[in-house]
């Protein structure tokens, strides 16, 4: 019996490093969106004019909050399976017209977004595998 449990004891501790190292993939999905990003462009929508300044920031509870000249917009966000959500989002109560349509044109195209890709350019969101938003990270 000493023996076998000689034999076995060095077999499970290899097995769990080995296994550790298997499911370990790295910083998640969450880890990498958390923090304040600036959208820097709305695909499918021709509001380069009138595109105004605006930034997100998503925090580790699950909280989004959005500012533009319009005032402030909220919703939820979440992670899972290496897919991002945007939920419950509610637009500032702003009725300024153009403004308003470009955070109306965000707030949809980030309800849709599934995919992210996180590269050079910034945080690319993505529905379908077609761009929907960029944004880029912004100092807090």
């Amino acid at each position: 019996m000493i023996k076998r449990l000689a034999a076995t004891i060095p077999a499970l501790v290899l097995s769990c490093v080995m296994l550790g190292s298997v499911v370990f993939t790295g910083i998640s999905l969450s880890s990498k969106l958390m923090g304040r990003w600036r959208v820097v462009k709305v695909f499918g929508s021709e509001l380069s004019s009138v595109f105004p300044p605006m930034t997100i920031d998503l925090d580790k509870s699950g909280r989004l909050t959005g500012r533009s000249r319009c005032g402030t917009f909220t919703g939820r966000w979440s992670t899972g399976n290496n897919e991002v959500r945007f939920q419950s989002l509610i637009p500032s109560s702003c009725t300024c017209g153009d403004l308003r349509l470009a955070e109306q044109k965000f707030l949809e195209a980030i309800g849709s977004a599934r995919q992210t890709k996180i590269g050079k350019d910034g945080l690319m969101l993505m529905s379908g595998g077609k761009p929907v938003a960029l944004l880029v990270p912004q100092r807090t």
